[in-house]
């Protein structure tokens, strides 16, 4: 073999290996994309999560004010007040979904009575021992 054709072999040979490169930076460049997306897409909805937690605090703030109103003698329609719930119910509808989306667990259910936290399949608090629904 003449030292030519060793000089092309090895040229050969550092051509595939730069294509084998090149196909391998390609192919980590595509998956690092993807998880640049992915992650671009929870910082997303993480924001949207936010935005509609703070519409609902501040919904829960208007109903608040309207029943203290009412409280303090200063009469509201009810039809205001239930369409602030209704708005309050659309919110957590919507928030839910985009923490399930994110794959959040849903807040732990709690007793209407003393507020403790109750399990699935309880029938009475665990705490103050009111039935549960």
């Amino acid at each position: 073999m003449s030292k030519q054709e060793k000089l092309y072999g090895l040229l050969d040979t550092l051509r595939a290996g730069a294509e084998a490169a090149g196909t391998l930076a390609l192919g980590t460049l595509g998956l690092a994309c993807e998880g640049a997306e992915k992650a671009a897409e929870a910082v997303r909805l993480r924001y949207q999560a936010a935005q509609v937690g703070g519409q609902m605090d501040e919904k829960l703030m208007e109903a608040g004010e309207i029943v203290y109103g009412t409280h303090s003698g200063n009469l509201t329609e009810s039809g205001e007040l239930l369409e602030k719930l209704r708005e309050i119910d659309d919110l957590k509808a919507r928030l839910a979904e985009l923490n399930e989306t994110l794959g959040r667990k849903p807040e732990s259910a709690v007793c209407p009575g003393c507020g403790g936290n109750v399990e699935e399949g309880d029938r009475f608090c665990r705490s103050c021992g009111e039935k549960l629904n």
